[in-house]
């Protein structure tokens, strides 16, 4: 498993990232034998574009799953180095399985539609539409109240 420790200080080493997690794989306080292993830390920093604000994370790879839940329950919303630090686990995403990816590119005549034209499909005209949704307050080509009362005495 592979934890993700946010908000760390800027002046992190990972040997004491490492030295923060080992307590919380202790199987109990006063025995001293471990469920999982640290196998490897690393560090790393992102820069937001907008506000040019640097934000240092860590991970933590761990052999065991179990050791893995349990160092998160135990190390989240603690303090390393005078820093409350957020520890969940890291998902690798895959680019195959991102829905984003083979949608359609959508055109400049679907995005100029109104809100309300793009939920129900009706074109322009004078007719009112066979099928709509009459609880929809927001909708703008409501059925009229005659038309609905004649719907239901069907």
């Amino acid at each position: 498993m592979i934890l993700i420790v946010k908000n760390i200080p800027s002046a992190s080493q990972e040997d004491e990232l490492a030295d923060f997690v080992a307590p919380a794989l202790r199987f109990c306080f006063w025995l001293p034998f471990k469920i999982g292993r640290i196998l490897k830390t690393d560090i790393f920093c992102l820069k937001n574009l907008k506000t040019n604000v640097l934000s240092f994370h860590g991970r933590v790879f761990i052999d065991d799953d179990k050791a893995g839940r349990q160092a998160i329950k135990k190390l989240h919303g603690k303090r390393f180095k005078n820093k409350i630090v957020e520890v969940r686990e890291y998902f690798i995403r895959s680019g195959k399985n991102d829905r984003r990816a083979g949608q359609q590119i959508v055109t400049v005549e679907i995005l100029d539609k109104r809100k309300g034209d793009r939920r129900c499909n009706v074109k322009h005209a004078n007719e009112t539409p066979i099928h709509t949704n009459v609880f929809d307050t927001r909708n703008v080509y409501q059925v009229s109240r005659r038309a609905r009362n004649e719907f239901y005495d069907e």
